[in-house]
């Protein structure tokens, strides 16, 4: 041993500096391609996502049905519905036009004649009302869920067919508008009408169609290439994503900071694909309501049908928090090892002169493998949960500190004598 210890602590140190150093010039680029590989994964998250959104709920018929089938209640759907259909019946029943040729049938004086002339306005606005309560009717009664349903399942049908370039039938291309048909709910209509005894239900056309705009023509081949990548795509990318983001951080010299990272990324590319559903649906009431579409039925339509993407977001946004949270204070800076300690003081202190014996034993024995347990459940119940919200993903979270509290309580190192 050497006569001076601090010539030797020195040397040893200098040599600790030089070989950190070494590997800090020779990994340089394992900083750099986590970075880019992590960067990538984010990226690809929002499109990830809009992907399975279009798979599961836009291209699925039955799902997509499902998932719009509280439109039938909607008091804004209805109410446009039915200010819709009313209009296009009137439009075909010359009310005025009857009243005129009544009154010439019967040959009255010419003053008297001119008199019920007068009439005929306010008699329109009359049937006009009578129609509406009508339709008003029948659109609140409890078949008009099924007319809804089978609507919007064939309309969905034919707008794949449409986002598909396959053509259409009941979603009509009309102009610079694709509009959906109401052409089934006519007949419960005239049936209504025909069993209050209107004779002039007899006069609305078999082929009449009245219709809701669903979005511009002249952006259908932009929406048909989306829909064709999207879908071609819907399980590569987020596959993808995940290889990227995982591999990013297994090559990072430091992976609890790269873990870090990933999290932050993951939570600002959501809210980046929130900032665009934001602007996507102002562009979306927009379009609709110049055509002619009520603003709030174009709202709740646009809110229900994209309801599931929003869980999906609020879901990756919260594991993406709560992954940068858990690398962060499970790492060695003075905050995280200050707040691990300030927990361990308080279980002790909570704990007292309580001697739980084998059991805090074994849990002491064996404390990390039941730490680790506890992380494979919460994640399996993760993975298997149908739809997971935030709110969910934030249950198991607290489940699982819950459970490695109770870990850490139960197996606090024995006493020593």
């Amino acid at each position: 041993m050497s006569e001076n210890p601090e010539h030797d602590e020195l040397i040893r140190l200098r040599a600790e500096v030089e070989r950190l150093q070494s590997e800090r010039r020779s990994g340089w680029w394992r900083g750099l391609t986590s970075v880019v590989l992590i960067t990538l994964g984010c990226i690809l998250m929002p499109v990830s996502a809009v992907a399975v959104w279009t798979a599961n709920e836009i291209s699925s018929t039955d799902r997509f049905v499902e998932n719009v089938a509280p439109l039938a209640s909607d008091p804004a759907v209805q109410n446009a519905v039915v200010n819709r259909t009313t209009n296009a019946i009137m439009a075909k029943v010359p009310v005025e036009q009857l009243v005129d040729e009544a009154l010439g049938a019967l040959s009255l004086p010419p003053k008297l004649a001119g008199r019920l002339e007068a009439l005929a306005g306010p008699l329109t606005s009359g049937v006009t009302t009578f129609v509406h309560n009508a339709v008003q009717k029948v659109v609140q009664s409890d078949a008009f869920p099924e007319i809804w349903a089978s609507v919007t399942k064939v309309a969905h049908n034919q707008l794949v067919g449409v986002l598909s370039g396959e053509g259409t039938q009941s979603v009509k291309v009309s102009g610079d508008t694709i509009s959906l048909d109401l052409g089934p709910l006519i007949g419960r209509v005239e049936q209504a009408l025909v069993a209050n005894g209107v004779g002039f239900a007899s006069m609305i056309p078999d082929d009449l169609h009245p219709t809701i705009t669903l979005f511009e023509a002249q952006d259908l081949q932009r929406y048909q290439n989306w829909y064709t990548l999207l879908t071609t795509l819907k399980w590569a990318l987020p596959l993808l994503a995940l290889v990227l983001i995982a591999l990013g951080v297994y090559v990072a010299r430091s992976r609890r900071r790269a873990l870090i990272g990933a999290g932050v990324g993951l939570v600002a590319s959501m809210l980046v694909l929130l900032a665009g559903l934001t602007i996507g649906q102002k562009q979306f009431l927009n379009m609709v309501t110049g055509a002619g579409l009520d603003r709030a039925a174009a709202d709740a339509i646009f809110e229900i049908v994209t309801r599931f993407l929003i869980t999906g977001l609020r879901t990756v946004l919260v594991v993406g928090l709560v992954l940068a949270l858990a690398a962060f204070f499970t790492g060695p800076s003075p905050k995280a090892v200050a707040t691990r300690s300030g927990v361990r003081k308080g279980l002790t202190r909570l704990r007292g002169d309580l001697d739980l014996g084998r059991t805090g034993s074994w849990v002491w024995r064996y404390r990390r493998g039941l730490q680790l347990a506890a992380c494979v459940v919460a994640g399996a119940v993760f993975v298997w949960w149908e739809h997971p919200s935030g709110l969910v993903v934030i249950g198991i979270t607290a489940c699982l500190l819950l459970a490695l509290l109770v870990i850490e309580f139960l197996g606090l190192p024995p006493r020593t004598t």
